[in-house]
């Protein structure tokens, strides 16, 4: 395995490449694409902690899209039988691939039918103009503990498709239930960084959102600081990956929210 850097809009490979690689994207993003009448449609974008180029190893086939560095990238490249030696040999590897080839199909299917709406074949009929351009297009969004500490209380990337989301500190002795019930309840040890409401990740307008729940540190996200003692307490996500730090700068609570 060697690690190597990708500047932002450097390919990392094209569209019918052979497939003598994989990438584990260890920092960045990186958009992958497609060519459709010689224009370049986005498929969508991987974050940190992901496989890229996996399908062309595991079906022994060409490339099927091209992989472009959304940012500033660092990648680890695995032969394909280091790929397949660690597949086979590690089942947390084999959980992270199952999860993102099933996020891959589930995806393709949400196309098929938001295509099929705007088409009008749905319900047997062709929609106006209006009707089509107001068809909410298909995003997914993860969960992901960034730093190494917090992998250690979960390992495996939350599908954010029930929102708002909440994140927050478990109950130690002597506490009551905090204003809202936490989706994800963290333990966290005196002195305390994370609230027991810390932040919350919402939609709005199609957009994705984190809000800051009056806790008692606050909010980073993308460097950027919310919360009570700070100018605002939302600040909206980007596509691809974005970092969300809970309890201040120097904090184990360090989020990645991959909006894709």
């Amino acid at each position: 395995m060697t690690c190597t850097h990708f500047a932002k809009e450097q390919v990392l490979f094209r569209e019918g490449d052979p497939a003598d690689s994989v990438f584990r994207l260890l920092s960045g993003s990186v958009d992958i694409l497609r060519e459709l009448d010689g224009d370049p449609i986005l498929l969508g974008t991987v974050g940190a902690g992901q496989f890229i180029g996996e399908m062309g190893v595991v079906e022994n086939r060409p490339r099927s899209a091209t992989a472009r560095a959304a940012s500033e990238v660092e990648v680890e490249i695995l032969t394909p039988t280091e790929f397949l030696d660690q597949i086979a040999s590690s089942p947390r590897a084999a959980r992270e691939l199952i999860q993102r080839l099933s996020q891959r199909l589930r995806e393709a299917d949400d196309r098929i039918v938001n295509d099929e709406r705007r088409s009008g074949r749905v319900h047997g009929t062709r929609k106006d103009a209006d009707s089509q351009t107001a068809v909410e297009s298909v995003h997914n969004a993860y969960l992901a503990a960034k730093s190494s500490w917090l992998q250690r209380q979960f390992r495996t990337p939350l599908g954010l498709g029930d929102l708002p989301f909440i994140v927050g500190r478990g109950p130690v002795a002597g506490e009551g239930r905090p204003p809202l019930q936490p989706n994800l309840k963290l333990e966290d040890t005196v002195p305390f960084r994370l609230s027991r409401n810390h932040f919350m990740i919402e939609k709005r307008d199609a957009n994705y959102h984190v809000r800051d729940l009056c806790s008692t540190l606050g909010t980073i996200v993308n460097g950027e600081p919310i919360g009570d003692h700070f100018r605002g307490d939302d600040a909206p996500l980007r596509a691809g990956e974005n970092e969300v730090i809970a309890g201040g700068v120097d904090s184990p609570f360090v989020f990645s929210v991959f909006i894709g």
